[in-house]
């Protein structure tokens, strides 16, 4: 009965350590505008769903190209000031909780 109950808890925490590490993904930030950046989050920082992660240049400012689609951090940012983007180009990579 006790190996049962041994063999019943390994078996559990594995269970746990499978959903914690296939939780965590990769996922891609597509930018929604075209235009000149003019900011760009760092790599490494801790974001919300909303964050904006990526703006452009326009007539009023710098205006939101990418915001952050769920919470993270950004594990790669593939832009930098300066450059000119296109709608749906991926900006950033975030690694997702």
């Amino acid at each position: 009965m006790r190996n049962a109950m041994k063999i019943g808890l390994v078996l559990a925490a594995l269970v746990v350590a499978g959903v914690y590490s296939v939780s965590a993904e990769d996922v891609s930030q597509q930018a929604v505008l075209n235009g000149t950046v003019v900011s760009v989050i760092e790599a490494g920082t801790p974001v919300k769903e909303g964050d904006v992660l990526v703006s452009v240049d326009s007539l009023v400012g710098g205006v939101p190209a990418a915001r952050a689609d769920r919470d993270g951090v950004v594990k790669e940012v593939r832009v930098q000031k300066g450059q000119t983007i296109a709608k749906q180009d991926v900006v950033a990579v975030l690694e997702s909780k």
